[in-house]
C-alpha cells in the first residue's frame, strides 16, 4: 500500500486521455458514466445543469483554499464538508486529493479528476463540470466561499460518482470522508462515555498540532433530551475542529489562570454559531488582551466558525473523530504514538521513499495488510459468543508475527511538566478492521469486530479449531460496533497471534480491509494451509483384481466393472463421455444419477491423453474414486439433517480426508459455486467439486516441483488446463 503507485481508474476512465481526445474533437467533456440526469441526482428535482463558464465570467478552479473555502449546501452531507474542511488545513493532503493539472484556462476540455482513498487504494474519479444549479443560477450543493472557486463543488460531484449519487451522500459519519481523503485510521472517542481518556484535551492538542484531522457531531434531539438551536448549535449535525488551545486568562489567583478552548466550524459558513461562553462576541474575551485574540483569531464574522470551553465541548457534542495522518519526521510521530491512535501510518502513507531508504536515527513503521471477506454459509462465522465455535472458527483467521519490542521512549509533556515512558518490552500495535463499498453498493453497514488471541510460537500455520478457541479468550475487549471502521490500539509482546475479523451475526456477507500499524517490523499472512495434494492412504473399496464391485462398496448391488465397461465400449475399446455416463448410471443405479455434464468432467479428470475418451485401465480408478468420495461425504454429512455444510469443518475435513488440501477462503467459492442457498451441498456437487479440484491439483503439479508453491506456463497451456476439465 504505497501511494506512489498509480491510482486505480474508476470505471476505467482515463483523465489524459479522455480529455485528449476532447481537445482533438474541440468538445466538451460528458460522462456517460454520471450523466446530467436525475439518475445523477438519486432523487426528483427541478435543477439546470451548467458548467462554471456559463455561470462566471472568468471562473476559477482553485485559487486560496483555507478552512473557510467549504461551504454545505441543500444536501446533507454535513460530514463530508466538515471532513473537507479539515483536509484544508493540510494543503499537502488536498493536493493528492485535488491534482493541480486541470483548471479553466486555455485548453479548456470540461473534464476534471480527483482521487480517494477505497478500500485500501487509491481511485481516480473522473466527472465533467456540468453542476446542478437552481433556476436563479446558485449551485444547488457544496460551493466555495470565493463564488469565482469550483473546486469544492466539482470534488462533491466526484465523491457522488463513486457513491452513485448525490442522494447517496445524504447522513453519514465524518470519519468515513476524512479516511476516503487521506487513507488514514481514525480513533473514535465517545464524549459521555465514562471510560473516556481523562487526558483527552491534550490528547486533541497534539493531534491537533501534528495535523491529525478532528471531527465531530452534535446528537439528535432524540438522543440529547434537547434541542440545542437556541444555543446556536445543529442537532444531528458535523462539525470540523479547527484549533485546539489551552490559553492564560486574567483572574483572580484563587481561580484557574488558564481556560480550555475548542475552536469548531459550521460547514454551513454562516452566522449559525455558538451563542454561549467564549463566542465570538462574549464578555470573557475581556480576560484576554487584544493581542492574544488576534493569535487566536477571533473574530465575528459570521463565517461558522468559534469557539468554547472544552467542558462545553464534552456536553455538547456526543462523538468525536481523530483521524491520524500527518506529514512530520519520524522521531516526533515515534514520540506521539504514546498520546493518540494510528500515528504511526502517518509516515508510511505520506512519505513511503522515507521508510523504505531507513535513514540513520530515525524510527520505521510498518504497516501490514490484508483484504478479506465473510462469505454466507462458509466464512461468515459470527462472533465468538451467542454461537457455536464450529461456526466462529470459520471466520477468516489471520497471522501475525511481532518480532521486537518498541524502543523505550520518554516522552515530555510541556503542559504538565511531566515525563512518561512507554511500557518497556512491548510493541504499540494499532488494528483497523474497514468494510469495504458499502455506501458504494447501497449497503447496510454490518456490526463488526475484531478477536485477537496469542498463539504458540512454533505452530504450524492452520486455522484454529473449535475446540482451540474453547480453551482460549480474546486478549482484546471485543466489541462490536456498526460503524464502517473499527480501530482499537493494543500493547503486545513480541510474539505471534492470531486476528479474528468476524460480524456480531453468522452469516452476515461483505468485504473487508485488516490493517495492522506497529513500530517494528511485523509480518502478517492467512493463517491457513497452501493448498496441495496430500499423501493419504490408500483404501480399496473393491477388489480390482477381477473388476469386482461388492456391496460393501456403496453400490446397492454388485456389479462386474470390467463387463459393464465391455458392455459400452464394444470393439473399439474405449468410450466417450454419452457412454461413460450410461456406464456410471447402472453402476451408482438408485443412488445417484449422472449428468452429461457432470461425466463429460469427470473424464477429463481421467484422461491423460486428451483423447476425449477412456479405456478401462482409466475407467476403473474413476469408479473407485467415486466410491470413496460418495463414502466420505455419507460419513462427513450431519446423520441427523442429512446435510453437507459448506462451513469449514465439513467441507474441509471431507477434502483432506480424500487427499486434497484446500485454503478456507477457496473452500468458500466452493461454496458459493456449488452450494445452495442455505450452504448446503448435494452429493452431486460435492463430487463434481471435488473432481475440479483434483484436477486443478493435479494439473499445476505437472507444471511444477513437487513442493514448488508457484509454476510456469504458457497461455495455451493455461487455456487447455482450464477449459477441458
Amino acid at each position: 500500500m504505497t501511494l506512489m503507485k498509480k491510482a486505480r481508474l474508476y470505471r476505467g476512465q482515463d483523465y489524459a486521455r479522455l480529455r485528449s481526445r476532447c481537445l482533438s474533437a474541440r468538445t466538451l467533456f460528458k460522462d456517460p458514466e454520471f450523466p446530467a440526469d436525475e439518475g445523477s441526482l438519486g432523487c426528483s428535482r427541478d435543477v439546470l445543469w451548467k458548467r462554471p463558464p456559463e455561470l462566471r465570467e472568468e471562473p476559477r478552479f482553485l485559487v486560496d483554499a483555507d478552512r473557510f473555502s467549504a461551504v454545505q449546501g441543500d444536501l446533507g452531507d454535513c460530514w463530508f464538508v466538515s471532513a473537507l474542511t479539515a483536509v484544508t488545513l493540510n494543503p499537502e493532503l488536498l493536493v493528492r486529493v485535488v491534482p493541480r493539472d486541470q483548471g479553466f484556462s486555455h485548453p479548456y476540455a470540461g473534464i476534471f479528476h480527483f482521487r480517494f482513498w477505497q478500500g485500501g487504494e487509491w481511485v481516480e474519479v473522473v466527472v465533467d463540470d456540468r453542476l446542478p444549479v437552481t433556476v436563479l443560477g446558485q449551485l444547488c450543493f457544496s460551493r466555495s466561499s470565493n463564488p469565482a472557486e469550483f473546486w469544492s463543488a466539482l470534488l462533491e460531484k466526484a465523491y457522488a460518482k463513486l457513491h452513485g449519487s448525490y442522494s447517496a451522500l445524504d447522513a453519514g459519519k465524518c470519519f468515513e470522508a476524512t479516511e476516503d481523503l487521506t487513507g488514514g485510521v481514525t480513533e473514535r472517542f465517545l464524549l459521555a462515555d465514562e471510560e473516556l481518556p481523562t487526558d483527552l484535551f491534550s490528547i486533541m492538542v497534539r493531534a491537533s498540532q501534528r495535523g491529525s484531522l478532528l471531527t465531530c457531531c452534535v446528537p439528535s434531539a432524540k438522543k440529547s433530551g434537547t434541542d440545542q438551536t437556541e444555543t446556536g448549535l445543529i442537532s444531528s449535525h458535523s462539525y470540523c475542529v479547527t484549533g485546539v488551545r489551552r490559553w492564560k486568562v486574567k483572574v483572580p489567583s484563587r481561580w484557574k489562570s488558564y481556560v480550555e478552548l475548542v475552536r469548531l466550524r459550521n460547514p454551513w459558513g454562516d452566522e449559525m454559531e455558538w451563542r454561549g461562553a467564549w463566542s465570538d462576541n462574549s464578555e470573557e474575551w475581556g480576560l484576554v488582551s487584544a493581542e492574544e485574540r488576534k493569535r487566536l483569531e477571533v473574530t465575528a464574522a459570521g463565517d461558522g466558525e468559534f469557539w468554547m470551553t472544552y467542558e462545553e465541548f464534552k456536553k455538547r457534542f456526543d462523538e468525536l473523530y481523530i483521524t491520524s495522518l500527518n506529514p512530520q519526521n519520524l522521531e516526533d510521530s515515534a514520540r506521539q504514538r504514546l498520546y493518540t491512535l494510528a500515528e504511526v501510518i502517518q509516515e508510511v502513507l505520506l512519505y513511503p521513499e522515507k521508510i523504505k531508504s531507513g535513514h540513520q536515527g530515525t524510527k520505521k513503521w510498518e504497516e501490514v495488510n490484508y483484504d478479506g471477506s465473510w462469505v454466507r454459509n462458509s466464512t461468515a462465522g459470527g462472533p465468538p459468543q451467542g454461537t457455536s465455535l464450529d461456526l466462529f472458527s470459520s471466520n477468516p483467521q489471520y497471522l501475525l508475527h511481532l518480532t521486537e519490542a518498541d524502543d523505550a521512549l520518554e516522552v515530555e509533556d510541556e503542559a504538565e511538566g511531566q515525563r512518561e515512558k512507554s511500557e518497556k518490552g512491548t510493541c504499540s500495535v494499532v488494528i483497523s478492521l474497514s468494510q469495504k463499498n458499502r455506501r458504494v453498493n447501497k449497503l447496510e453497514l454490518l456490526t463488526v469486530g475484531i478477536c485477537v488471541y496469542e498463539v504458540e510460537e512454533k505452530r504450524a500455520r492452520s486455522a484454529l479449531s473449535p475446540s482451540w478457541f474453547q480453551r482460549h479468550r480474546p486478549l482484546n475487549k471485543v466489541i462490536f460496533k456498526k460503524t464502517r471502521t473499527v480501530t482499537f490500539r493494543l500493547q503486545l509482546h513480541p510474539g505471534h497471534y492470531v486476528l479474528v475479523p468476524c460480524t456480531a451475526w453468522p452469516n452476515k456477507e461483505g468485504d473487508f480491509l485488516l490493517r495492522v500499524f506497529c513500530e517494528k517490523a511485523a509480518t502478517m499472512e492467512e493463517n491457513d494451509e497452501d493448498a496441495r495434494i496430500l499423501v493419504v492412504r490408500d483404501e480399496e473399496l473393491g477388489d480390482s483384481t477381477d473388476g469386482g464391485v461388492g456391496g460393501g462398496s456403496g453400490l446397492h448391488q454388485p456389479h462386474d466393472l470390467r463387463d459393464v465397461f465391455w458392455r459400452n465400449a464394444g470393439m473399439v475399446g474405449h468410450i466417450c463421455a454419452r457412454k461413460l455416463m450410461q456406464a456410471l448410471n447402472t453402476l451408482f443405479s438408485g443412488q445417484l444419477e449422472f449428468s452429461l455434464d457432470m461425466t463429460r468432467s469427470l473424464l477429463a479428470m481421467v484422461d491423460r491423453d486428451f483423447s476425449g475418451t477412456v479405456d478401462y485401465y482409466e475407467f476403473e480408478p474413476l469408479v473407485f474414486s467415486l466410491l470413496r468420495w460418495v463414502d466420505v461425504y455419507n460419513r462427513k454429512k450431519n446423520q441427523e439433517t442429512k446435510t453437507f455444510s459448506g462451513y469449514d469443518w465439513q467441507l474441509g475435513d471431507a477434502l483432506r480426508e480424500l487427499g486434497y488440501q484446500v485454503p478456507r477462503r477457496l473452500q468458500g467459492l466452493v461454496v458459493v459455486r456449488y452450494g445452495d442457498d442455505e450452504g448446503n451441498i448435494s452429493l452431486k456437487d460435492f463430487l463434481m467439486a471435488t473432481c475440479r479440484i483434483s484436477v486443478m491439483l493435479e494439473r499445476f503439479r505437472n507444471h511444477s516441483g513437487e513442493e514448488d508453491e508457484q509454476a510456469t506456463l504458457s497461455l495455451s497451456d493455461w487455456l487447455q488446463d482450464t477449459l477441458y476439465c
